[in-house]
């Protein structure tokens, strides 16, 4: 295990250069912090000593990449849609059968909660 010494040197020197390669892959700022901790982690746990500079950055830069492809290929990150994308199409779709919105609308808001988690 490394030290704090080596641990916060590592992280002056290399976060902005993960944060670009992050920010690059998942186009997504707050993907991109969660990921920074992870990889400094994985640093804090590597015991092995590097053979040069060079080969500690392409370690960092390995790491960065796999991690992001971690968050990529996660189920819940490719079934995300977002609000705003919801929002246009209630605003742009005219409702197919208004009968059953207005059925949903008149429920309590404890069930008519679980129907749009549902369908939406």
């Amino acid at each position: 295990m490394r030290s704090e010494r080596e641990v916060s040197q590592a992280i002056d020197k290399y976060v902005n250069l993960i944060t670009r390669i992050c920010f690059l892959f998942l186009k997504n700022e707050a993907d991109t912090q969660d990921v920074l901790p992870s990889v400094f982690l994985k640093y804090l746990k590597h015991d092995k000593p590097f053979e040069s500079e060079e080969h500690e950055k392409a370690r960092f830069i390995r790491v960065s990449i796999n991690a992001c492809k971690d968050i990529l290929k996660n189920f819940f990150h490719s079934h995300i849609v977002s609000l705003d994308k919801v929002e246009q199409f209630f605003l742009t779709e005219p409702p197919q059968h208004p009968e059953v919105l207005e059925a949903v609308l008149s429920l309590p808001q404890k069930y008519r909660s679980v129907i749009y988690l549902y369908y939406i």
